[in-house]
């Protein structure tokens, strides 16, 4: 991976932005002096990453919306067609689960973990992928390690990470402006706060390492890499 930081971030997207993952992301990009239009479902939790950002956190936007939903992923196009371009958008949507095996589980469960892991996605990019700067762009989504092998009593993360990775293969394939970028980081260990991997009993990744390799990523320019694995199996 070309680690060279080519593009600049000035104005960036961040979907999830209240989640542990996202919160840490907001919280670095702002820190380099990015615009952040910060998308999350609770009003009170994205004022909670601006005041944890401290004097960082005037250029903190937020948008309240569940992207989930189309009237979510409509507001967020709306709120982006009065912004103007973006240099970046991250997708830190989704999380761990684990539950019955596949043929035990009901159809309500496996409905509701396609919508929050795989729709959610697809929502996302189809509200923030036309806003992104055709002179030099980037679209980073976040997948983790039931992606990259079957993850027994996890089985729908499993499949909703292999389809989320053909959702970037497709977008990638359908975007005719050719200084867009799409990336997944594949983060395939637990993530913990800074200086807890020393303590750890299996394999983890720090929280700063994350929104590190995410803004490399975005800053690249590297078209090549589709994916990054990020931590060990």
């Amino acid at each position: 991976m070309d680690t060279s930081p080519g593009l600049t971030l000035g104005s960036v997207v961040v979907h999830g932005a209240t989640g542990y993952v996202g919160r840490h992301l907001v919280r670095g990009l702002l820190a380099h002096g990015a615009t952040v239009l910060a998308v999350g479902r609770s009003d009170d939790r994205l004022e909670a990453v601006r005041e944890q950002a401290g004097a960082d956190g005037a250029h903190l936007v937020p948008v309240v919306a569940d992207v989930s939903t189309d009237a979510g992923a409509e507001r967020v196009a709306e709120r982006l067609d009065g912004h103007g371009p973006v240099q970046a958008a991250f997708a830190a949507i989704g999380g761990w689960w684990e539950g019955p095996r596949l043929v035990e589980l009901d159809t309500s469960t496996w409905s509701s973990l396609l919508t929050s892991h795989l729709t959610a996605h697809f929502l996302a990019a189809r509200a923030t992928v036309p806003h992104l700067d055709p002179a030099g762009s980037a679209y980073v989504a976040f997948n983790g390690i039931a992606t990259l092998q079957p993850e027994a009593r996890s089985g729908p993360v499993s499949v909703t990470g292999a389809g989320q990775s053909m959702l970037l293969d497709v977008l990638r394939a359908e975007e005719d402006r050719q200084a867009v970028r799409f990336h997944e980081l594949c983060v395939v260990n637990p993530v913990v706060d800074d200086g807890e991997a020393a303590q750890a009993t299996e394999a983890v990744v720090e929280i700063s390492d994350v929104v590190a390799t995410a803004l490399t990523l975005a800053r690249s320019g590297d078209p090549a890499t589709h994916r990054h694995e990020l931590g060990r199996l």
